[in-house]
């Protein structure tokens, strides 16, 4: 059997051919796999590649190349691909792939980003299945009553408040944000500027806030100023910076209109930002009122004013000496503002690596969050620790320890490893200036197409094996 994995040259272009080497491992008959036929073609995968074999001894390797052709009658993902393989929808209903781990395992799956015209890129992984690109309505539908709660660096504050968009307008953000206006160099097929008015700053980059208030008007927006701004009073904020030497807290909470669910049953996702080089920092917030179920969430100058003294006084409604604890067994007031959690991400990301004991506990502590045992079989609640985004000169050194010892805990766990470091760790090599400034707002965040190509891939793997 041969199994293919691919590496080389492509051009990638709107309407292009796209040419990749094919890097092809010639293993002997005894080899233990297994082959998926589907009515497309075959998929071959060895049971190494998910770790759960010994890794096999070395074998040599053949090549021969290989060249796809988009489908220029349409736009869509599926396009791309032609009938060559099946939907990762069809895939993962095998029950092999059902936690569709395969598509961010970087032994199995070959990453292409594919440019659009306007300067962005899909994500795509043509040598292995399409993805599905979810709709408003059919990511409402698998969403429905789930409560999702990020945990992490500001990067996962981004990707959580492009869901809540995308959920809340019925559409992604636009895919670039108001710093590169006049919007010259990023049009669409139609015609269409795609960037963030000034007028109209982006939830993805508080770099669009920064002559408008800065971070006190991007804090007060998110949760509703006086009006219900940004999320019409279904996003509560609690996030406060108050300054140098003074603790921030970053938490939001977004709440789904009735669309997505009946009654406290509503769609839900949450944030809290994990902030400190050591990782275990004091651990502190402000209780949720629950106003996002009646769309009455505001968050007026007087309230942020308020809370910044409690800030300074160090007056949080609960506070643990750092987050372990508060996620741990003793955090019953922490808890208790992120009831019923069905999926957690956690991620430590842009502060550096995570300590070995904390990861052992943190990663615990989530799957128990999450119901445990009963939580997985019951409602297939899940817990994930998503890898460190790739970013202008990575670290090579929080790669090797998250995607070693690290992924080992988190399988340990009963959690699973959501390597987006491995999708995105083309973007930690580009060097033209141009690519630059389409991907990255300064040299850590993205732009928001990014964002919604890693929700787009999330949703893949929470809802591909979903009917709806």
């Amino acid at each position: 059997m041969k199994r293919n994995t691919l590496a080389g040259n492509k051009s990638e272009g709107e309407g292009s051919y796209v040419t990749f080497r094919k890097l092809k491992k010639c293993r002997t008959p005894l080899t233990l796999s297994f082959v998926l036929i589907t009515s497309f073609s075959f998929i071959y995968f060895d049971f190494e590649a998910f770790g759960r074999i010994p890794k096999s001894t070395e074998i040599p390797t053949c090549t021969r190349e290989v060249t796809l052709k988009p489908n220029r009658s349409s736009s869509s993902s599926s396009s791309w691909y032609g009938e060559v393989l099946p939907s990762c929808a069809e895939l993962m209903r095998q029950p092999m792939y059902a936690d569709g781990s395969f598509l961010t395992n970087r032994n199995t799956t070959q990453i292409v980003w594919r440019k659009r015209h306007d300067g962005s890129k899909e994500l795509t992984v043509p040598f292995t299945c399409y993805l599905t690109r979810y709709t408003p309505e059919q990511a409402g539908k698998c969403l429905k009553n789930k409560h999702l709660f990020f945990v992490g660096d500001s990067l996962t504050r981004y990707q959580f408040l492009s869901l809540a968009y995308f959920l809340e307008y019925k559409k992604w953000p636009m895919r670039f944000h108001a710093g590169l206006q006049p919007c010259l160099d990023h049009i669409d097929e139609n015609g269409n500027p795609t960037c963030s008015k000034k007028e109209e700053p982006s939830v993805c980059s508080e770099n669009d806030w920064e002559n408008i208030g800065g971070w006190k008007s991007y804090y007060q927006a998110m949760g509703g100023g006086t009006d219900g701004s940004m999320f019409h009073g279904r996003m509560e904020s609690q996030s406060i910076r108050s300054g140098k030497g003074f603790p921030t807290v970053g938490t939001m909470q977004y709440t789904s209109s009735e669309e997505y669910g009946e009654g406290n049953g509503r769609t839900k996702l949450s944030a809290y930002m994990e902030l400190g080089s050591s990782g275990m920092e004091p651990f502190h917030g402000f209780n949720f009122t629950g106003c996002g179920y009646n769309a009455t969430c505001t968050y007026t100058p007087e309230r942020y004013e308020q809370n910044e003294k409690r800030v300074r006084n160090s007056d949080f409604d609960w506070e643990y000496p750092n987050i372990v604890t508060g996620f741990g067994s003793n955090g019953t007031s922490f808890h208790a503002q992120y009831q019923d959690t069905n999926y957690v991400f956690y991620n430590r990301g842009l502060w550096g690596g995570i300590q070995i004991d904390k990861a052992e506990k943190m990663m615990s502590a989530m799957y128990e969050m999450t119901g445990g045992d009963e939580g997985r079989r019951v409602s297939n609640n899940r817990c994930f620790f998503r890898s460190t985004t790739g970013k202008i000169r990575t670290n090579s050194t929080l790669k090797d320890l998250e995607s070693g010892p690290v992924r080992d805990i988190v399988r340990r766990s009963g959690c699973e490893y959501f390597d987006i470091a491995f999708v995105t760790e083309e973007f930690s090599r580009i060097e033209d200036s141009y690519e630059q400034r389409s991907t990255f707002w300064d040299q850590l965040h993205y732009t928001p197409w990014v964002y919604e190509e890693l929700n787009n891939l999330l949703l893949n793997v929470l809802c591909n094996t979903k009917d709806f």
